[in-house]
């Protein structure tokens, strides 16, 4: 009885680590010559967001989206603050494009001391009505 739990175990673990590659096998990510595993966009080829802050406050947001083909977009950017227990939207801005290319929205922003900021862009692209993909990316984090 207990040859048979065992090799039932085996066959169990066996069975589960090998849906668990195949899986893995079939998401849409890529590995980079340094070995970074990055997604992979059907539509979108790179989406960035970058945050700058000034000894003023000011800070500059900035998001961007670069697609190849003739689709609609929309490209948001929400300035993002932190006081240590998670993340709220301070700030947001959108714009809708046609056509293919490099799309960006810089946007500056007056913040307040003592909190971390970051920014996030989300990039969606459109035919008609019909959503084809959607990408995001966070910045790294400042303290102001």
């Amino acid at each position: 009885m207990r040859k048979k739990m065992v090799s039932f175990m085996l066959a169990f673990m066996l069975i589960f680590t090998s849906g668990v590659a195949v899986a893995q096998a079939n998401t849409n990510t890529l590995v980079s010559g340094d070995g970074i595993v990055v997604p992979y966009y059907d539509y979108i080829s790179f989406v960035g967001a970058t945050i700058s802050i000034d000894s003023g406050g000011r800070s500059t947001s900035t998001g961007y989206v670069f697609y190849t083909d003739n689709y609609d977009s929309m490209l948001t950017v929400e300035l993002q603050r932190s006081d240590g227990t998670g993340w709220s939207t301070v700030k947001s801005w959108s714009d809708s494009f046609s056509g293919s290319g490099y799309k960006l929205i810089e946007e500056d922003y007056y913040v307040f001391s003592g909190y971390t900021y970051r920014v996030v862009t989300t990039a969606a692209i459109k035919s008609g009505n019909v959503i084809l993909e959607i990408a995001s990316s966070t910045s790294s984090s400042v303290e102001y």
